[in-house]
């Protein structure tokens, strides 16, 4: 266990100095994104502009007798801008080292993470206290390893969520609504519904730090509901990056119970012809 922390902790410095790096070399601005766990804000990139969220997440789970440790190396979502109102959103990660424990056995797994496709389009746009909103559609494409899925076979899930962005005073705040359709961890279900809420803030503590924190959940027919509670820091570093660290904890029984994660955001102009 010690062996695997200290890789860990080797491949997380060298990827984040590594991004870093090309960062500082391509940066554009950063927008909202990260560290948050599933909510998104209402803001499209500018046509042309590759934004790069990407991070490295620690999570534990001993709920219902469980003893589980998830180390995801790296997650990343790459947002590009197409319109001044249309943006397309890719995410994939890697599991670098996934541990269960079951009784005094142990097994380790690596894999790729789940991938997703998004169409994100705003409708409109809102200014200080009124509200900005967009549409999220969004397939997931179940692109793990078969032992990590969490349903019985590979079928693609669907999901749509409304966002909305606005101010009150000093604070910037997000609110996600939405659901979809994807296979349920019990074989005899067959297809099902889901439910998917987030409620995140964004308060400035100077100029260039911020405190963020989110509330979000999911729940999935013949699945326990997973809600957490998330707190960090986001801090905008001279080079234009955004670099972030926040901890999680799970509020319900199908959560993990608790996690940190770390990483960084930079956009830069990636498609010379769009826009302006």
């Amino acid at each position: 266990m010690k062996e695997t922390v200290t890789k860990f902790c080797r491949w997380g410095f060298a990827l984040s100095l590594t991004v870093a790096l090309v960062g500082v070399a391509l940066v554009g601005r950063a927008v909202a994104g990260r560290p948050f766990i599933s909510a998104t804000d209402a803001g499209i990139l500018d046509p042309g502009f590759l934004e790069l969220e990407a991070g490295i997440t620690l999570n534990r789970n001993t709920r219902g007798g469980a003893n589980e440790s998830g180390w995801s190396l790296p997650s990343a979502v790459f947002n590009i801008g197409l319109t001044d109102n249309f943006e397309l959103d890719i995410g994939t990660g890697f599991d670098l080292v996934r541990e269960k424990i079951e009784g005094s056995r142990r097994r380790r797994l690596g894999s790729a993470a789940e991938t997703s496709v998004t169409a994100k389009t705003r409708f409109f746009e809102g200014e200080g206290a009124v509200p900005s909103f967009t549409t999220e559609l969004t397939l997931l494409l179940p692109t793990q390893r078969r032992e990590l899925l969490s349903a019985p076979s590979r079928k693609v899930g669907f999901t749509g969520v409304l966002v909305a962005t606005a101010e009150a005073g000093p604070l910037t705040y997000h609110l996600n609504l939405g659901g979809g359709v994807l296979e349920s961890p019990k074989r005899s279900l067959g297809t099902v519904g889901s439910l998917l809420w987030a409620i995140a803030g964004e308060l400035p503590l100077t100029h260039e730090l911020s405190a963020v924190a989110e509330f979000r959940g999911e729940s999935v027919r013949g699945s326990l509901p997973d809600n957490t509670v998330l707190g960090g820091l986001a801090w905008k570093s001279p080079w234009g990056i955004k670099f972030d660290v926040a901890g999680f904890g799970g509020l319900s029984q199908g959560s993990d119970s608790w996690g940190v994660t770390f990483g960084l955001a930079y956009s830069f102009k990636a498609i010379p012809w769009l826009g302006k």
